[in-house]
């Protein structure tokens, strides 16, 4: 099969543009990218921004979470690999390459990760604050210490899955994409990794030294207004009940290890349940309304 890019980025945007406006133009930069916004609702400020970039955008009339918008976006890929991240991550030069470098049909390969410790740092990631906001990311900092970084580890890998992450096209769509149930989105990647840890045969995951990206750790949704967001620890929770409803147990892998699924596979994933499930989603979110796909050329 032949492919228009190496790389889809999908990048999946709630009100928040400030950070989208720091991380796209780095990722339009690679001459191996197609860009594909996903935006997930109508907001007139948003496509203002993006109809200025060489880029797609998945739009959803209303609010329908990450994991609706993650998947639509998706859908217009037309790259080999697809590159799921957040829009409040940044990746250092040279971030494509390395990634590529290492990328095979039977890989998914996450970046390493740098966060300023707003929130809890996971092991699998280093704390290494370069700003809080936008307003105050020492960019050339992190360019330069990620670019020394790049040069002492070119090329290492270890085992481990995080966002963002490199998939190829055809085991993202053997996988189907995220699971919606978890929308706005909290416990779909432990879902997605385990799913992919049961296939047969099992894809390699693995974390690429090299390829740096900074995270300011929970803008998308957790950190918000100087505090944890209310409304995402009840999405947590919720989510979490979700999780336990398809599989009957909670995962045991810690966040960025390959999930350890030798005790999961018997096991039959449930249904959606009716009530927790879609009339819970359709009362918080509404009804799913219009898609829509713009280019730059489509948007007055």
């Amino acid at each position: 099969m032949s492919y228009r890019y190496k790389i889809s980025v999908i990048i999946p945007s709630f009100r928040n543009l400030e950070f989208l406006q720091l991380c796209l133009p780095e990722y339009l930069k690679s001459r191996h990218c197609q860009v594909i916004v996903g935006l997930d609702g109508y907001n007139r400020q948003h496509v203002d921004f993006l109809q200025q970039y060489p880029l797609i955008i998945s739009l959803t009339q209303r609010r329908q979470g990450l994991c609706t918008a993650t998947n639509l976006a998706a859908g217009l890929a037309e790259g080999e690999y697809l590159f799921l991240c957040n829009d409040d991550m940044v990746p250092a030069p040279g971030w494509d390459e390395a990634l590529l470098s290492t990328a095979s049909p039977g890989r998914i390969v996450s970046g390493k990760v740098w966060e300023p410790g707003l929130i809890e740092v996971p092991p699998c990631h280093e704390k290494i604050d370069m700003g809080h906001s936008p307003e105050d990311f020492k960019r050339e900092s992190f360019i330069e210490r990620a670019w020394q970084r790049a040069q002492k580890q070119k090329g290492m890998i270890e085992p481990g899955i995080n966002y963002p992450f490199l998939i190829p096209a055809g085991l993202w769509e053997k996988l189907s994409g995220l699971d919606e149930r978890f929308n706005p989105g909290s416990a779909s990647d432990p879902d997605f990794f385990i799913r992919a840890a049961l296939l047969a045969p099992v894809p390699e995951m693995i974390r690429c030294q090299d390829a740096v990206f900074y995270h300011f750790a929970g803008r998308s949704g957790v950190y918000v207004g100087g505090r944890v967001s209310l409304c995402w620890k009840f999405h947590w929770k919720h989510s979490r009940m979700m999780f336990r409803q398809k599989w009957g147990r909670m995962w045991q892998h810690r966040f960025g290890q390959v999930p350890d699924v030798s005790g999961w596979k018997n096991i039959r994933t449930g249904i959606e349940p009716w009530i927790s499930g879609r009339l819970w989603r359709w009362a918080w979110f509404g009804p799913s309304g219009q898609h829509s796909i713009l280019r730059r050329s489509d948007v007055s």
